[in-house]
């Protein structure tokens, strides 16, 4: 990183502090005048309410209220604020107005995954000492620059409008539940922790004296590479400590499958993605960010990728990985039938081709956490999907037994599946094992969307048959997915995909096949539906054209042919 990433984070303090007033109480703080205001809040002062998701001024988590009129923090430094007038989701709670506005957030579930929720009601709050009783597209615009992956809006949007027409209600009492028991609205359990800033996420309870992590990654797709002496590097670097490489890592592949444990920690000898992890170093979190990439010695030695289905797939692609030299990860197939002689029974028919992309998850929350040692057992604290999954496949990579793992869920800032994989955890245990410290890593919004898992790319070809009556006498599915350079969840969509080609429609013969194919791409694992909705695509697609070829309703055409009960047994 260089000079200005040092200084943001404190590494330069002014002669004399910044003076200004946060949430009403006059404070001081002696730091450099560019670091991010956000930063100031977070590490200096402790108001961990305000997130941080982007650092770049474009998803909102941070927004605070300037002298009552909202900001981005981490874009604002800290020089800007002397004598002014800061208020956090912290200080809300302060007025009856916001609190009647944190209550109506309760009642109508607006605060889900809640990392974007402090930056919401700040937005809210910004509009309402505006303008009392703002209409729906004031609300939308005043909300704009708040970004949300879970709610869709409309629960926030309404919650500020309810604030507006009933206040007078109170954050840690919803309005109770009325009418029968069984589908009766009820609080979200965490919600109030959610709306006062209270809620821990992975990067929000960090020991203050935890050493940090730094993930030096591929710029390459596919490279071998050679890592020479390290310790010029360190001896330049007070307060680098260690460099973590494949060497350092007892047991050096993981999975989600047992079985098919094939992606390293730390890269050793080959990359096969950009953003794959080579090395980590570890030491005082000032100390790390000041090593510039240049300074590192590693030397690559690009190879060809293989980038796409069509390169995996092609006579002379090159291998992924060693031992796969046709590239096919796995295989699913699901059949009823003979297909040829219904192809050939003069029925109606349609063929689509699709191709789609590969999606990122785009949670709010980056992949964050720390480690720690208790009790002589690794206890890792990180945002995570499935912590029994971390916990067995953490303890593969370290040589322990599960039991002497913990995982420690905190809240979890969006997911969609993308944190059903391992992130930061066999990191920072390995690297609180071997120092006997407390170790922290945080990914930044680019190293987030370049290393983790995204959903399958794939190319679909699918076709089906109905007869006169419009009654469904066949469906096939050819389907090719991009599952990237390591398992992940490959062998799940490759499952998956067959089994629901169909769609939620009675078909008496069925041949859907689908393979998972390994290119120099990031792993591609869970995304809400597993490969399911690229197949939806196709599917709904041949229903519509067979019922407009058939001159058929397209809800009808859905109905008659619509699975039932006794069409399971």
């Amino acid at each position: 990183m260089n000079e200005l990433a040092a200084a943001t984070l404190g590494e330069r303090p002014a002669p004399a502090g910044t003076r200004f007033r946060v949430n009403g109480r006059p404070v001081e703080v002696a730091a450099a005048p560019a670091l991010r205001l956000v930063d100031v809040l977070r590490d200096r002062l402790g108001l961990t309410g305000t997130k941080v998701g982007c650092n770049a001024g474009d998803c909102g988590a941070c927004t605070v209220l300037l002298d009552g009129r909202q900001v981005c923090a981490c874009l604002v430094p800290l020089g800007q604020v002397a004598g002014r007038a800061v208020t956090t989701v912290e200080g809300l709670e302060r007025e009856p107005r916001t609190r009647d506005l944190q209550a109506a957030f309760h009642r109508h579930g607006a605060a889900q995954c809640g990392i974007c929720t402090p930056g919401m009601l700040i937005a809210a709050s910004d509009l309402l000492a505006r303008d009392a009783a703002p209409e729906r597209a004031a609300v939308l615009g005043a909300l704009g620059g708040v970004l949300c992956r879970c709610t869709g809006y409309r629960k926030i949007v309404d919650a500020v409008l309810d604030a507006v027409l009933d206040a007078g209600g109170s954050a840690g009492a919803p309005a109770a539940p009325t009418g029968p028991a069984v589908g009766a609205r009820v609080p979200k359990v965490d919600g109030r922790a959610k709306l006062t800033g209270r809620e821990r996420y992975g990067a929000d309870a960090v020991p203050a004296d935890a050493l940090w992590l730094r993930i030096v990654r591929s710029p390459y797709p596919a490279a071998r590479f050679e890592i020479g002496d390290l310790s010029p590097l360190l001896g330049r670097h007070p307060g680098l400590e260690r460099v973590l490489t494949a060497a350092d890592v007892p047991v050096n592949a993981f999975a989600i499958f047992p079985h098919l444990r094939d992606q390293p920690v730390l890269a050793d000898g080959e990359v096969r993605f950009p953003g794959e992890a080579v090395l980590a170093l570890l030491g005082h979190r000032g100390a790390v960010a000041r090593v510039a990439d240049e300074e590192l010695p590693i030397r690559y030695f690009p190879l060809q990728p293989v980038i796409g289905i069509e390169a995996a797939t092609a006579p002379d692609a090159r291998t992924v990985q060693a031992g796969r030299a046709d590239n096919l990860l796995i295989a699913g197939r699901c059949c009823r039938g003979t297909l040829e002689s219904q192809e050939a029974a003069g029925t109606v028919r349609s063929e689509v081709l699709f191709e789609t992309a590969s999606v990122e998850h785009a949670y709010i929350e980056p992949e964050a956490g720390w480690a720690e040692i208790v009790h002589g057992r690794v206890e890792i604290h990180a945002t995570t999907q499935c912590p029994y999954m971390d916990r067995d496949e953490t303890a593969h990579v370290l040589g322990l037994d599960p039991e002497q793992v913990r995982i420690v869920p905190t809240a979890c800032g969006g997911g969609f599946g993308g944190k059903l994989d391992l992130s930061v955890q066999p990191l920072v245990g390995l690297a609180a094992r071997l120092t006997g410290r407390p170790v922290a890593l945080v990914y930044e919004r680019p190293e987030s969307m370049a290393s983790t898992t995204k959903r399958h790319a794939s190319r679909l070809s699918a076709r089906a048959g109905a007869d006169a009556e419009g009654r469904l006498r066949f469906f096939a599915l050819d389907g090719a997915f991009d599952t990237g350079a390591y398992a992940s969840w490959g062998p799940t969509v490759a499952g998956r995909v067959p089994v629901h080609a169909p769609g939620p429609y009675r078909v008496p013969t069925v041949r859907a096949e689908a393979r998972a194919w390994l290119t120099n791409a990031p792993p591609a694992g869970a995304f809400r539906g597993f490969g399911v909705p690229q197949a939806a695509l196709a599917h709904e697609t041949l229903m519509d054209d067979l019922a407009l070829t058939l001159r058929l309703d397209r809800l009808e055409f859905r109905r008659r042919n619509a699975l039932r009960v006794g069409d399971l047994t």
